[in-house]
């Protein structure tokens, strides 16, 4: 029973990427590489490093609110101590959900809103191996 597609020459990584194609956020290589990224205005809100897995900066405050909902999806890890979320992607549901949580992030990182206050925490990528989460954990809310 497939999950998805039958043909694997075309990543959900590579599926995302053209989905997001229109929307507001320019393609460019991530800050912490190897990897692709889509970003606002001056800051990265996406993070394609490996395989089907993508990285969304949504911020302390919004992964605070959704805490509950991200973590029973199955389908999102919390990364501790940073405003990113990492989500599994081996479905076309899973696109949907990180639409989803892209446009959030879009609203979240708003250059009129953003907070300059601190800068934005490092992608769970750009964390030494020994420090990087393994399934969902509680974010410190900021």
């Amino acid at each position: 029973m497939s999950r998805g597609r039958s043909h694997r020459s075309v990543t959900y990584a590579d599926l995302a990427m053209d989905r997001f194609r229109n929307w507001p956020l320019k393609p460019c290589r991530a800050d912490c590489r190897p990897g692709r990224a889509l970003a606002v205005p001056g800051l990265q809100i996406v993070h394609f490093h490996q395989g089907d897995l993508a990285e969304v900066f949504l911020t302390g405050k919004v992964i605070g609110r959704l805490t509950a909902a991200l973590a029973t999806s199955g389908r999102v890890d919390i990364a501790p101590g940073t405003d990113w979320v990492q989500v599994h992607l081996d479905t076309d549901g899973d696109l949907f959900l990180l639409q989803s949580l892209v446009s959030l992030a879009i609203q979240a990182n708003d250059p009129g809103q953003r907070s300059h206050s601190r800068a934005p925490s490092a992608c769970p990528q750009a964390r030494p191996r020994s420090q990087r989460p393994r399934g969902p954990v509680e974010p410190s809310i900021v």
